[in-house]
Formats: C-alpha cells, structure tokens, sequence
C-alpha cells in the first residue's frame, strides 16, 4: 500500500515542484517586449529549463502509474499537487495564502481520503 501512493506521489510532487521551480526561473520576466522576446528569454533561463525537465520527469513516471493504476483512481489523486503548490508557494515564494485558499484546499485533501480510502 505504502509502496503504491509512493509511485503515484513521486510524479505529483515533481509537478507542484516544477511549478515553483518555473516560477523562481521567470522571474520577473514581463511580456512588454512581445511574446517572442518572452519566450525566448524564459525557454534560455535555467530555471524554466529545470522545471521542464521536471514536469518531463514526471509525465514519464506518472506512464507508470497507469500502466498499473485506473484513471479514474489515480488521476484525481494529481489535485494534490494544487495543495502541495500553495504550501510551497506560501513557504519558498513568501506568498499570501488566503483563507478561500486554505479552504479549497480541506476540500481537494477530503475528495483525495475518499478516493484513496474507498475508491
């Protein structure tokens, strides 16, 4: 049991983790030059270079997973990767966590023990 939520964990965490790590690596990298100008700087920022290779890292574990899992039991466990993002950002980027928030996330955990337990 242990050793199944670890295999579909690993590539959720990468994804939340990938979020961060793309964020941190735009910086504050605007549009006002143009979406060529934007694009070409981000996709040459190692940190964006880094958070794709971990979203790429994560889609190629997340093919084990459903090699093993049904969709519909593994696929609504990825929410977690919105709660783990916002604690991330609220610790990492120093963002302000809201209570709207905090409370859509209670749900997302609550909908993840129903599938989890039951599902």
């Amino acid at each position: 049991m242990i050793l199944r939520f670890t295999i579909i964990f690993i590539p959720i965490l990468l994804s939340a983790v990938a979020q961060i790590i793309l964020k941190l690596g735009l910086g504050d990298l605007g549009i006002k030059n143009g979406l060529a100008s934007f694009f070409l700087r981000a996709l040459t920022s190692p940190g964006v270079i880094l958070g794709l290779g971990l979203y790429g890292l994560g889609a190629l574990l997340w093919l084990i997973v459903l090699s093993r899992e049904d969709v519909s039991f593994a696929f609504p466990l990825v929410s977690f990767a919105y709660v783990i993002a916002i604690g991330l950002s609220a610790v990492i980027l120093k963002e302000t966590i809201t209570v709207p928030r905090i409370i859509g996330s209670i749900f997302i955990m609550l909908g993840i023990v129903v599938i989890a337990r039951f599902g």
